[in-house]
């Protein structure tokens, strides 16, 4: 069946969209992505024991240690596979045979991005679907405010994968995993970094935390998983920031990412 022919900004949707599948097959072939379901499966089955020995929490223990599992697993894998795949193609000359179709650099990536995208929203649903289940042999309910967790998870790994992927485009892998699990690591502490600094006293102190919040992504901001946890649904407003930001981040990301990609040499 043949895929609709539309445009993107100049470039071919037919394009993206295949190479877009393409990445999907490569990475749901990946042994590693099968292993992090694995741990993922276990660390329930963790919380499941927790809770038992946890008096009156009625399965609270295995969502929140349960939608912390599929949190970190889903940066590891998004981190892994934005790398992996990008600098596999690179490495094995595979890039070269892509580009010598007529396939441009900026469709290349944003076909690895979307194919990366799907895949993830694929495993968050999967593991959030699992650990759902799970709840519900313990006796806890999860309600819309745990789908919203669940999404927002999936968006933040979007803008990480997007990040991989900048980092990927013009460095190695190594390089490129340790900047993105940095920025994962200080985009979830930034928050409380700029609020240090404002408490200190210090003026100078204060502008400066407060500029690497600013200059920094704000992962934090996708964090809804204290709502899960009290099935209290979060402010609308709150929620519409979290989609602007994670659409914003990502486009821009996708963008400076295919900006160097285009000028880098790979002879």
């Amino acid at each position: 069946m043949s895929l609709p022919v539309g445009r993107a900004g100049g470039i071919p949707m037919t394009q993206i969209l295949s190479i877009a599948q393409v990445t999907w097959r490569e990475a749901v072939r990946n042994r590693v992505l099968y292993s992090v379901l694995f741990f993922t499966a276990a660390l329930f089955l963790v919380a499941g024991v927790l809770d038992h020995m946890t008096l009156g929490q009625s399965g609270r223990v295995v969502l929140d240690l349960g939608l912390a599992g599929i949190h970190l697993c889903g940066a590891f894998i998004a981190i892994f596979l934005a790398i992996s795949l990008l600098t596999r193609d690179i490495a094995r000359k595979t890039l070269h045979v892509v580009l010598a179709k007529p396939v441009g650099r900026t469709a290349y990536l944003a076909g690895k991005y979307l194919g990366l995208v799907f895949t993830l929203g694929v495993l968050v649903a999967v593991m959030a679907v699992a650990l759902a289940g799970f709840c519900l042999v313990l006796g806890q309910t999860p309600g819309l405010a745990y789908a919203i967790a669940a999404g927002m998870i999936w968006l933040e790994l979007a803008v990480l994968t997007a990040i991989a992927m900048l980092f990927a485009a013009f460095t190695g892998p190594f390089l490129a995993g340790m900047f993105t699990l940095g920025l994962f690591l200080i985009g979830h502490l930034s928050r409380g970094l700029e609020s240090l600094g404002a408490e200190s006293g210090d003026p100078a102190l204060a502008a400066v935390s407060r500029l690497i919040h600013l200059a920094l992504p704000d992962l934090a901001v996708f964090d809804f998983k204290p709502a899960a946890l009290h099935g209290t649904l979060p402010a609308a407003a709150d929620l519409g920031l979290a989609l602007a930001y994670g659409a914003a981040c990502a486009v821009v990301l996708v963008a400076a990412a295919s900006l160097i990609f285009t000028r880098r040499d790979f002879r």
